[in-house]
């Protein structure tokens, strides 16, 4: 577990392969209506507003159980032999130790009892495919039909 404060910009929090040339999406509004961007090696989240937002780094085999997150988003994440995993915004990274594998990967955002924000990055091993879904949706998002799992490198 890596708990850590991270500044972020353009309301979102990335995790991403290091080995990444560039592991920032392009948003489109469909990304912004379902809360995330996501293309292989890289996903993207969106946060409620920009400022700091404290991230807590699971990797647990145990699966999410209830939560008082008012957005949580799951999508598959693999990592490679020897990748890197870093968490951040366009200011700033974290580097996190997470095992080679497949993993759902769930984003939990909320506030504090104070109004600030966190987020937990619950990495989950797993043996099939993990289909992405948003099991928690708030009132800042509005996908529409499939959701979108394409993006372009920003």
């Amino acid at each position: 577990m890596a708990t850590f404060q991270i500044p972020v910009l353009y309301t979102q929090i990335a995790v991403f392969l290091s080995e990444l040339e560039k592991p920032f999406s392009n948003w489109t509004d469909r990304h912004v209506a379902q809360g995330f961007s996501w293309r292989p090696g890289s996903v993207s989240f969106r946060t409620f507003d920009d400022g700091d937002v404290v991230v807590t780094v699971l990797a647990t085999d145990v699966a999410p159980g209830s939560t008082t997150a008012e957005r949580v988003i799951l999508v598959p994440f693999h990592v490679p032999p020897g990748g890197t995993v870093e968490v951040g915004s366009i200011f700033d990274t974290v580097q996190v130790d997470i095992v080679p594998g497949d993993y759902a990967l769930t984003f939990e955002h909320g506030h504090t009892a104070d109004g600030k924000m966190h987020c937990t990055l619950r990495f989950t091993p797993v043996d099939h495919e993990v289909r992405a879904s948003i099991v928690r949706r708030d009132a800042e998002l509005s996908p529409e039909g499939e959701l979108l799992m394409v993006a372009e490198p920003a």
